[in-house]
């Protein structure tokens, strides 16, 4: 059995898939009341429990001999913050696993904690880095850069509104990765003995600077390259400026200028053969991105196929049932 945290993110939802398309066991830590009925097509078990609730997490790793970490926080909320997750949570999975006798835990970091930005989004995964070094477990950390679907995200805005503001130092060496190809490096990280031990920077098979990895996303789905340069120092004005409206969204501008602005190109030939998978060339990896459109994005696919209000693991199909009739809730725990 391999859990998975994180499960329903962008990256978590691509390692489940790809676990799955193989056979494999998988569990997914899911909070009550998220949105992992996309993934019931893929088989996969689910465990209702909490990174902030240490009890939930030991009883998740019951017969667990693998973990892919694939958590994170991108906007943090009241109680869903970087230190409440990526830190203290990181840190009692890693100690669930450690005293459940898990074989081997992937740990889905990021290029950006090597710099010295006093961020919170990387100081926390700094101090889970730490925690599983010293944990005891057989471990593997992944570092990405930033991902193919980041440069997606900011073509769709162009297609949307015409242009878009182009975060970070328009000349800053990247090598995007899709999160499938990332998801494949976690499953191969599970048993190569070579990357036992081992803390990592991974990416796609090209380097290229910010703006012109844009510039390709752009071109290969046909929209105009347009937009406006917003660097670091921009991001970081906009951080100080929204101070009085939270920490969260200061928080968000500050990691966002941390991503952009450090340099996460990699040896694209050394990927493969580090990991013995084919990584998907950037230009396809983009078509790819742009078109692939969450489930949640469809607004049709809700009709389709119709979940009750809490989410519980069923799918009703249409005219099955009423939505009156529909469960109020999940059925009590039984964990």
């Amino acid at each position: 059995m391999i859990l998975v945290t994180g499960a329903t993110g962008r990256l978590g939802t691509q390692v489940v898939r790809v676990l799955r398309s193989i056979g494999l066991d998988v569990r997914c830590l899911v909070r009550k009341g998220s949105e992992y009925f996309w993934l019931n097509d893929t088989g996969a078990a689910y465990f209702f429990g909490d990174l902030r609730d240490p009890a939930s997490v030991g009883r998740a790793m019951d017969g667990v001999r693998h973990v892919i970490a694939a958590h994170g926080v991108r906007v943090e909320r009241t109680g869903n913050d970087h230190r409440a997750v990526n830190a203290d949570g990181s840190t009692a999975l890693f100690a669930a696993a450690q005293a459940r006798g898990v074989e081997h835990l992937v740990y889905i970091s990021c290029a950006a904690v090597e710099s010295d930005d006093d961020v919170p989004a990387l100081s926390s995964k700094r101090v889970a880095e730490a925690a599983l070094a010293a944990s005891g477990l057989s471990y593997t950390v992944l570092r990405p850069g930033l991902f193919v679907q980041n440069f997606a995200d900011l073509a769709r805005r162009v297609e949307a509104n015409g242009n878009v503001f182009l975060p970070g130092t328009p000349s800053m060496l990247v090598s995007p990765i899709h999160t499938r190809d990332l998801a494949l490096m976690a499953l191969a990280s599970l048993e190569l003995p070579a990357l036992k031990k081992a803390t990592l920077r991974v990416g796609g098979p090209e380097s290229m600077a910010i703006e012109d990895a844009f510039s390709r996303m752009c071109r290969v789905n046909g929209l105009p390259e347009a937009h406006w340069p917003l660097p670091p120092i921009g991001l970081r004005a906009l951080a100080t400026v929204a101070r009085p409206l939270g920490r969260r969204w200061s928080n968000h501008a500050r990691a966002l200028a941390a991503h952009y602005s450090h340099p996460s190109a990699v040896d694209g030939a050394s990927m493969g053969a580090t990991f013995g998978i084919p990584l998907t060339p950037y230009d396809e990896a983009a078509r790819t991105a742009f078109t692939e459109r969450h489930q949640s994005e469809d607004p049709t696919a809700r009709e389709e196929k119709v979940v009750h209000r809490q989410f519980t693991a069923t799918i009703y199909e249409p005219g099955v049932i009423k939505w009156e009739d529909l469960p109020a809730g999940p059925p009590p725990r039984r964990d």
